[in-house]
């Protein structure tokens, strides 16, 4: 059905990434679920197996931290427009800052800090970000901040009274039936497709998260850290595609809420963003030129990302692990990602035509 976009994604196999992982669908819907090459290649070759857990990357900012965020606004433990300050002891340059801000990337903090250098070791995490100085006044501009999320996390734990790695498990990856899906899987019994070789330490990042920061605290990070299996995924991109109904049919979030997560708050500033999502606006984006506008989702940096079509309720997953070619070499990757958003788009518009779907 959707074979020259699987043509496209095996096309990468040895060049963009070593192994692949691709579903489309619509709705709970699953259209295709296909698996290409291996899932590490050094320092020995692995096979790609179908329960093989991909490093999410940035993907996990949607995947655990958004989704326990909706889920305590939804039930009144959270407000967008709470100040970071009523939930943590210290809020130092950023007093103005909103939940809202956090999750819009609107907050004026900065993209990243290496918390994990020796400058910044032995001192509190949060001290050293909320100290920072702004990038720019908090709601004017969008700047995709990892720091952000890292904030978040923490009014997440002090609202949730658990870590967030539990928090995803209760609020997000047991009521979806994800699994698999976790953050320091078991490095020993669990296939997991290889990451980079770290250039700090000369070790494979494989098994612990790709991301320096959130390996540094300790793998459970609200920036990254979530490793899932494509089925894990699956159920994740049903459950945006139908505005919040789980594969179950239960509903997971309401339809208000999910449609104000996907609103497009900054239509006018460089990026378009939800509560969390990255949406399509007239920006350019990494979902390509076809699908239509305010489609949802996110990337990851390890090479992962989701995307749902606003218009078709048509989604694609695409699952690699780039990295491990090193980080210089995703520009391959990036082009044929876009790629395959559009193939996937301009494919299922020839088959509505001809009526096959």
């Amino acid at each position: 059905m959707f074979d020259s976009v699987l043509q496209l994604v095996q096309s990468g196999v040895g060049s963009a990434y070593p192994c692949a992982a691709v579903a489309i669908g619509q709705g709970h819907r699953v259209l295709v679920r296909a698996f290409f090459g291996q899932r590490q290649v050094l320092p020995t070759v692995l096979d790609l197996t179908e329960d093989t857990l991909f490093d999410l990357a940035s993907l996990s900012k949607l995947v655990s931290t958004t989704m326990v965020a909706l889920k305590m606004i939804e039930n009144g433990k959270l407000h967008l427009h709470d100040k970071i300050g009523k939930y943590l002891d210290f809020a130092g340059n950023f007093a103005d800052c909103e939940i809202y801000h956090l999750l819009t990337h609107t907050s004026g903090l900065p993209a990243g800090i290496p918390l994990y250098n020796e400058e910044y070791k032995n001192r509190d995490v949060l001290q050293i970000i909320l100290s920072s100085e702004k990038c720019y006044e908090t709601g004017k501009e969008v700047c995709y901040s990892c720091m952000g999320y890292l904030v978040l996390q923490r009014i997440l734990e002090a609202v949730g009274g658990e870590t967030l790695d539990k928090l995803a498990r209760k609020y997000v990856f047991a009521p979806l039936g994800m699994k698999n899906a976790c953050y320091n899987p078991d490095k020993i019994k669990t296939p997991i497709a290889a990451t980079e070789l770290y250039a700090h330490n000369g070790e494979w990042a494989t098994g612990y998260v790709h991301d320096e920061n959130a390996h540094y605290l300790g793998g459970v990070a609200g920036n990254a850290g979530v490793f899932a299996t494509l089925d894990d995924m699956i159920s994740f991109a049903g459950m945006c595609a139908t505005n919040g109904i789980a594969k179950d049919g239960e509903e997971y979030l309401s339809s208000r809420m999910f449609d104000l997560a996907i609103h497009n708050y900054t239509p006018d500033k460089k990026e378009s963003r939800g509560l969390g999502f990255q949406l399509k606006g007239r920006q350019d984006s990494p979902m390509g030129e076809l699908l239509s506008q305010g489609s949802y989702g996110h990337t990851g940096f390890t090479g992962t990302s989701l995307y749902v079509d606003k218009d078709t309720g048509l989604w694609g997953i695409l699952l690699t692990n780039a990295v491990h070619y090193g980080r210089e070499n995703r520009g391959a990757y990036f082009a044929l990602r876009r790629k395959f958003y559009d193939s996937l788009i301009r494919k299922y518009k020839i088959l509505q035509a001809e009526e096959k779907i």
